[in-house]
């Protein structure tokens, strides 16, 4: 298993999902904190507009000022009042001088719009509420002279009473009058003898105005209550603002539906394609007719990382650690190249070494335990190649060899051997037991007294019949083993401890400490292939300890000067239903 590039690799993954969350973490939290100022700013443009249009108010009830003093107005009103109808000798006087101080009034308050077009327009209005004389008036040709008169509006109503006022009008549902009036006191402690009357038209120069002095983006409308139409009547952005009101409309029931717009003249914040908006309505007179305002800002959301840096200037670019940034990447890459080279190129290289070895003939195998990961299969496959190739060819086999390739095929049924297991034997005489003569002590525990051997047996062995294969538990009993001189059917006796064994455990010696391990291992070995034959369903008669371990050792000193290793393990396992036995060198 390549552990460190895969590991690598998973860690540069985690991080780069990590860095991807966030970063996406951080767009989402941008937009929410955006669209929090965005309200923020909304709500503060609002009133910045509101304190404007009052201030706008008492700056233009202070400029008026100039005209409710003057004695040609004051003087002409007073003759007004006088007449039943004001002849015309009186409405002219009036009607020049206001043009004369309608021009000075929008220059004090600097309100005649861009390039002087919009200059203020004034009325002369006397004690019955008679409009005496006008200028500017843009409603002028819909309206005669005669018949002509304010007093109905409270406003003026006011005025006449003492009072500086200010208001709102909407006239045919579609225009928008800023209107301030003052009082005309002919004689100290007299009531007023008239009013002035200054009427502002609401229009996009109006509205740039108030941009110009706020900065916030502004639209002001007619909303009427039993209509079905907003009519926007002026409108103006900041120069440089991403607000655009080219093709805006309200709907008139978004407004309507609004309790708090309705109720206190306040909308909640409403978005409006990409803007965000809050609509107020006009106090006075035009709170009825559905006149109001609304201030506007666009939330600049990110949706994805790409527009995250396509918004970024050169002062963002420069705000990058490019060496950090930098230093993380080749520590990265390093890395990653050194855990490949580790667990891919140098492998590759040792494989790519003992190959050319193995052409030269320098090897007649692969040394399997030179190699590592997948080439270490690699190898096997190829040495399991030239194995099957050869032995098409007729030639010998280098491999390890299987149990019934170092001892030969084993008997099916029982039968006059040199390998047999000791079956239940017919009943015979009791003899004394007899205990190993070997001394040191007895090193298998588990084996029982020697079966005695009879004296005699017949000519011609009566016939038995069939056994059952012995199961695990009889396998683990001690082995019979029969003398190849002598081919006595049913005689048992304990299985010979090897000489070495004994010696080891007598002497202690490490390195015949080492055999005797070797040899358990080979019991062991020997066990476990007799409880697979077992298993597989094979026979087990026939099968001695003594000749296993003479084959082992032989096959152990063949692959030992084979593979130069210094020792051998057998692995029992189970090869298309049979118990087979594999032997892999150990190089340490």
């Amino acid at each position: 298993m390549m552990l460190l590039s895969r590991f690598w690799y998973a860690i540069l993954a985690v991080a780069l999902a990590a860095a991807v969350a966030l970063l996406y973490v951080s767009i989402h939290q941008h937009n929410r904190l955006r669209e929090s100022d965005t309200r923020m700013i909304i709500d503060h443009d609002r009133d910045i507009v509101d304190w404007y249009l009052r201030i706008d108010a008492r700056r233009r009830l202070d400029a008026l000022a100039i005209v409710s003093i003057d004695d040609q107005i004051r003087n002409g009103i007073v003759k007004a009042n006088a007449q039943d109808k004001v002849a015309g000798d009186v409405r002219e006087p009036i009607k020049k001088r206001l043009g004369e101080l309608a021009t000075k009034f929008s220059g004090l308050i600097k309100d005649e719009g861009r390039g002087g077009q919009n200059p203020v327009m004034l009325f002369a209005v006397d004690a019955r509420g008679r409009v005496v004389g006008h200028v500017n008036f843009d409603r002028a040709s819909s309206v005669k002279d005669e018949t002509f008169e304010l007093g109905g509006f409270p406003v003026v109503a006011d005025a006449l009473h003492g009072w500086l006022r200010d208001d709102t009008w909407v006239f045919d549902r579609d225009t928008i009058y800023r209107v301030v009036a003052r009082p005309v006191v002919a004689a100290e402690g007299a009531p007023p003898a008239g009013a002035v009357v200054a009427l502002r038209r609401v229009d996009d120069n109006f509205a740039r105005n108030i941009v110009e002095r706020t900065e916030a983006p502004v639209v002001f409308y007619v909303a009427s209550p039993d209509g079905d139409a907003v009519k926007v009547v002026a409108r103006a952005v900041p120069d440089k603002a991403d607000v655009s009101f080219d093709g805006f409309t309200i709907d008139q029931k978004m407004l309507t539906a609004d309790k708090t717009y309705m109720e206190n003249g306040a909308s909640s914040l409403k978005q409006i394609g990409p803007m965000t908006m809050a609509f107020s309505r006009l106090i006075g007179m035009s709170w009825e007719s559905g006149a109001g305002y609304a201030v506007a800002r666009k939330v600049t959301a990110i949706a994805d990382p790409s527009a995250l840096l396509a918004g970024a200037d050169e002062t963002d670019k420069k705000a990058i650690p490019v060496l950090l940034v930098v230093g993380i990447a080749l520590m990265a890459i390093l890395i990653g190249i050194g855990a490949t080279v580790v667990e891919h190129s140098m492998p590759l290289n040792k494989l790519v070494r003992e190959g050319r070895r193995f052409a030269k003939g320098e090897q007649d195998s692969l040394p399997l335990g030179r190699l590592a990961g997948p080439y270490r299969r690699i190898g096997q496959d190829v040495n399991e190649g030239v194995e099957r190739v050869i032995a098409k060819g007729g030639g010998a086999s280098r491999k390890a060899a299987d149990l019934e390739q170092i001892i030969g095929p084993v008997p099916n049924a029982p039968q006059m051997s040199a390998f047999s297991f000791g079956m239940a034997p017919e009943p015979s005489p009791a003899a004394p037991s007899s205990k190993p003569s070997s001394p040191g002590g007895d090193l298998f525990p588990n084996l029982a007294p020697a079966a005695p051997t009879p004296s005699s047996k017949p000519a011609v062995p009566p016939p038995k019949p069939a056994m059952p294969a012995p199961s695990v538990a009889a396998v683990s009993q001690p082995v019979a083993a029969i003398n190849d001189e002598e081919e006595e059917d049913d005689a048992t006796m304990v299985q010979k401890i090897p000489d070495e064994l004994m010696a080891a455990a007598k002497s202690g010696e490490s390195r015949a400490i080492e055999s005797a391990d070797e040899m358990m291992q080979w019991r062991q070995t020997f066990d476990e292939f007799v409880a697979m034959r077992q298993k597989c369903g094979e026979p087990t008669t026939g099968l001695s300890f003594e000749k296993f371990q003479v084959q082992l050792r032989k096959n152990k000193e063949q692959l030992v000067k084979q593979y130069n290793c210094k020792r051998v393990k057998f692995t029992v396992y189970e090869k298309e239903g049979k118990a087979a036995l594999k032997a892999t060198p150990i190089k340490d």
